[in-house]
């Protein structure tokens, strides 16, 4: 009697296991991966490896669970707008293309009317088994413009090594032009609070002007959210630094390899 009663027993968690199991892969596989807030809070804030206390978080979580091919509405902050995203896959052969684009009109009451179009390509070589990505100049370019002013951002292949056991680290640089002849960077993040092991895809992004980082994108206080250093409150760099961070929320959403079909 007690051995039924200890396989039931064993039989019920199995099966709340599984339960659980099929409840993340259900949300995972909507339309823009949102997840439940009980899974959400047990996720560890990125390490931006700077204290981001003072800064201004705009949660981006009013992105998620929209569909590809179809005019959103945006509404992050002070920002309103309308954006609509394209993705596309081809393979002939052991030769495989990914692409995409994404069109943003960015409005704000005092930085006017933007328009951003961010588009990316990757191709890839796929043959019993072997598979790698073919580099060109760039994964992926964000043009902004509003009048004359323009602010283009460029994503960087990352770099491949030769030998390799496991999935590569994709360090990602980040190059952004700016209207008056500045540049920043951008670096991505690999490791989240607490931890010292790296991930393989990027989690996050910190934006910098020579080597002080005065933004970022991430995660932060259990949400996902675009950071503006309090050193850039109210200039124009604030709003750089704003629109550079969304057009890589839209590089992370699109280089996702199990979404490019949707």
């Amino acid at each position: 009697m007690s051995q039924q009663i200890c396989f039931k027993k064993i039989l019920i968690n199995k099966k709340i296991n599984i339960a659980i199991l099929f409840s993340i892969l259900f949300f995972l596989s909507g339309p823009s991966h949102a997840i439940p807030d009980w899974i959400s809070d047990k996720i560890p804030d990125a390490d931006f490896g700077i204290d981001f206390t003072d800064a201004k978080a705009y949660k981006t979580d009013s992105m998620l669970m929209k569909f590809n091919l179809k005019t959103n509405d945006l509404s992050i902050g002070p920002y309103t707008g309308t954006w609509k995203n394209r993705k596309s896959s081809s393979k002939f052969l052991a030769f495989g293309k990914r692409k995409s684009s994404t069109d943003i009109v960015l409005v704000h009451d005092n930085h006017g009317t933007w328009n951003l179009l961010c588009s990316g390509q990757i191709k890839e070589f796929d043959l019993a088994g072997l598979s790698f990505d073919r580099e060109g100049d760039y994964d992926y370019k964000c043009v902004m413009q509003s009048g004359e002013k323009m602010v283009t951002l460029l994503v960087a292949p990352y770099k491949k090594p030769k030998f390799l056991i496991g999935e590569p680290i994709q360090n990602r640089d980040v190059f952004i032009s700016l209207p008056d002849g500045r540049e920043l960077e951008a670096s991505s993040i690999h490791r989240t609070v607490g931890n010292k092991r790296e991930l393989p895809d990027p989690i996050g992004f910190t934006i910098k002007s020579k080597d002080n980082i005065i933004g970022g994108l991430g995660r932060f206080g259990k949400n996902n959210a675009i950071l503006l250093s309090s050193n850039i409150t109210s200039t124009e760099d604030e709003h750089y630094v704003f629109m550079s961070a969304l057009g890589l929320w839209f590089f992370k959403y699109n280089d996702r390899k199990s979404g490019l079909t949707q």
